[in-house]
């Protein structure tokens, strides 16, 4: 299944914001519950997802009965906030760039997540995410994830 991707840009001023903003955006486009976002952000209080990579992500995720197809919303944010370490959730990150990962299948899940992070540890990608217009995003996000 071919993963849609979504790419905004906002302000947030924590990590449950940026998060919501990216809930919002799947359930706009009717690819997830009204739900999901809020689900996101209660995941994310158990299981932190923020990647100290050379240039820091943050991948919230859930599982959601909701979700009617496989996607990402990227959200870069006007300033960086906050999220708790994936590795060390007593340690925290300041990012500006978040991955939201909306993902029906769970069998694909593990899949997903693994090509997220060999995408997020290439920091020459994340610069181009940085500079890319919204448009530009979804473009490139589909020639580099959907390879696999």
């Amino acid at each position: 299944m071919k993963t849609k991707y979504l790419a905004i840009h906002g302000s947030a001023k924590n990590s449950e914001e940026a998060i919501k903003l990216c809930g919002d955006t799947l359930y706009k486009a009717g690819i997830v519950s009204k739900e999901f976002g809020n689900l996101c952000v209660k995941r994310e209080k158990e299981f932190p997802t923020g990647l100290p990579t050379e240039i820091p992500t943050a991948i919230p995720h859930v599982k959601d009965d909701g979700i009617t197809q496989n996607a990402i919303c990227f959200l870069k944010l006007d300033c960086p906030v906050s999220f708790r370490r994936l590795d060390d959730d007593r340690k925290e990150i300041e990012t500006d760039m978040i991955f939201n990962l909306a993902i029906k299948d769970p069998n694909e899940h593990l899949t997903v997540l693994q090509n997220m992070m060999t995408f997020l540890n290439n920091s020459e990608v994340l610069v181009k995410c940085k500079m890319l217009s919204n448009e530009e995003i979804i473009v490139y996000l589909q020639e580099q994830l959907d390879k696999s």
